[in-house]
């Protein structure tokens, strides 16, 4: 999409704010002149004896409250600009590299240990992870994650992941409404230790106290009617309503770890069925795994829901904690409703908020459809054997603006890629790589057209040495590179993705090593590319019939300054550029 359509939406959304700020000043102007009138005329018709001013007062009464319910209307529908507008600057970023400052980078999921991770740039700083994500539910966080892994997935669930995100690549004001509800969310809200609860063992409300919660407050509220009466003494019903208070308070263990999971979570609640509810207004009919008559079956049950955890925030106020278990025995009704709620509903409410993960993913991926000029689902081939055609594909995490596409097909093969300092070697080799973890997402590719069949994806290109278990540079990518090669001996399809190869040892011990491990990995049942600096290994041949190619970048000189065109090219590289590099940076 063009940037001009985010560009023309945040100038409607500035103006918007601007006009729901100025009636905001209109509505607190109001309030106030209406306020010190009502004081005004309730104090003239005291001092006068008017009567009849007492009923313009209470008509201002009424105007005042309905001022205040309309300004609390106004704050919500400015707050919903405000977030709206957030969304589309995090858009417009997308155009540019400052998608970089977004806070949410992923790197917290970087524990589960897959090198693909880092050497793709998966999760981390500047990386696909921080560029698409829009989640804010930790479990939304999670599944995006999840997602953008380097192993293959079915066809059927491929199907339904990218019928998911195209629904939303092609309906950006609907997609734009989604992320503006979610963004009331905290970022990376939780509801662990509700789900815990509810998947714990089903628990029953004893008989005996649920009659004596109803009974007990009816009697009190009956007594005290006695009491105002004159008919008995008002100490009776104050006793009463003491033993409410003490049995409450003496079962507040049992029934706080009830109550605790409902603390803190009324206002998630209700953003939560107010995305829900837009889900079911914006799909039109079951779109992968999202299914609008689910979606719909699950708002009542997700209000009540909200409700009860309204109920359960009162009672955390210290004050209101004793005055409704003093005049109500009010944990009882909660833990009561509560366990109503569970048996009823509970088995179904995972299912329901996962709706609202998986719709918060569908949202991440498609944002490369909204920011990115050209871009292709793609298409999951049936070939056993790996291959992979692109046309046109470009790196998602360099802006159109600056980045250069190039076309490749690829068979089982060994791809031997040179070329100069900077030239981008290491750059093609991601995009490739990457690229298949975006279509195993279920997310489009930048790309005219991209095609794969199903194959792990394996790296070697960001090595780092283990001081601590004493591993080298050297060690670590040789223990990387035997992955690969006993990858390819299971048979499995495999993508090995290699940059600079053994560039940790000295050149001798690099070309022995390179060949013998390139040898191993030239299989029909694996693609590798392989970057390097070592114009030896370009004239490697395979003893098996599988091809070997050679691709490289290269540079040309211009105004005594060196250019790059990012173009990959047929045959081995011919040139070199460390020389005018190291004069560039002033070293003679």
């Amino acid at each position: 999409m063009n940037p001009s359509y985010f560009e023309n939406k945040l100038a409607e959304v500035k103006a918007e704010i601007t006009s729901c700020k100025n009636k905001s000043q209109l509505y607190t102007t109001k309030r106030t002149i209406v306020f010190i009138l009502i004081v005004l005329i309730s104090a003239t018709a005291y001092d006068l004896g008017y009567t009849w001013l007492f009923g313009a007062a209470v008509a201002l009464l009424l105007y005042f409250f309905a001022l205040i319910k309309g300004h609390s209307d106004l704050h919500d529908q400015l707050t919903y600009k405000e977030n709206k507008h957030q969304v589309i600057k995090d858009y417009l970023a997308r155009f540019s590299d400052d998608w970089k400052s977004f806070h949410d980078t992923g790197e917290d999921f970087l524990p589960r240990n897959l090198t693909q991770d880092i050497d793709l740039n998966i999760l981390g700083p500047a990386s696909i992870f921080q560029y698409t994500s829009v989640a804010r539910t930790a479990a939304g966080r999670q599944l995006l994650a999840q997602r953008l892994q380097p192993f293959p997935v079915d066809r059927k669930e491929l199907a339904q992941r990218q019928a998911e995100t195209k629904f939303f690549v092609h309906h950006p004001e609907e997609a734009i409404h989604l992320q503006t509800l979610i963004r009331q969310i905290p970022l990376n809200h939780s509801m662990t230790r509700l789900l815990d609860y509810i998947a714990g063992p089903k628990r029953d409300f004893s008989s005996a106290l649920g009659k004596l919660s109803v009974a007990g407050p009816a009697l009190s509220f009956v007594l005290l009617g006695l009491s105002l009466l004159d008919i008995i003494p008002i100490q009776i019903s104050m006793v009463v309503f003491s033993l409410q208070l003490g049995i409450s308070l003496l079962a507040l263990g049992k029934t706080g770890s009830h109550i605790t999971p409902l603390y803190r979570m009324n206002k998630e609640m209700v953003y939560y069925y107010q995305f829900l509810a837009a889900m079911v207004a914006i799909l039109p009919e079951k779109t992968g795994h999202l299914d609008p008559s689910e979606i719909k079956a699950s708002l009542r049950p997700i209000s009540l829901l909200g409700k009860l955890c309204v109920l359960a925030e009162m009672r955390h106020n210290f004050i209101l904690l004793f005055l409704l278990n003093f005049l109500f025995m009010w944990d009882f009704h909660i833990v009561r409703l509560f366990i109503s709620w569970q048996k009823k509903y509970g088995d179904q409410l995972q299912n329901w908020l996962f709706l609202c993960n998986e719709t918060e993913t569908a949202l991440s991926l498609a944002t490369i459809g909204h920011t990115r000029k050209n871009t292709a689902f793609p298409e999951l081939l049936d070939d056993v054997k790996p291959r992979i055609e692109a046309a046109e594909l470009e790196n998602l995490l360099i802006a159109d603006s600056k980045s250069v596409a190039n076309s490749v097909a690829l068979a089982p093969s060994l791809n031997i890629i040179t070329g100069s300092n900077m030239s981008g070697k290491t750059t093609w080799l991601r995009t490739i790589a990457s690229s298949c973890i975006l279509a195993y997402a279920g997310a489009p590719v930048p790309a005219a057209h991209f095609s794969l069949s199903p194959m792990t994806v394996l790296t070697s290109i960001r090595i780092n040495d283990d001081l601590g278990s004493g591993i080298s540079t050297f060690y670590a990518e040789l223990t990387r590179i035997k992955a690969m090669i006993e990858a390819t001996e299971t048979e499995k399809p495999v993508l090995a993705v290699i940059d600079e190869i053994f560039k940790g040892t000295n050149s001798a011990d690099r070309i022995i090593c390179a060949k013998t491990a390139l040898i191993h990995l030239t299989r029909a049942t694996a693609i590798t590319l392989v970057s390097t600096h070592d114009f030896e290994l370009c004239h490697l041949q395979s003893d098996n019939g599988i091809p070997v190619h050679n691709f490289h970048f290269e540079e040309h000189y211009q105004d005594n300054e060196i250019v790059f065109d990012y173009l990959m090219k047929d045959g081995p590289c011919e040139t070199t550029n460390a020389q005018f590099l190291l004069k560039m940076v002033g070293i003679n």
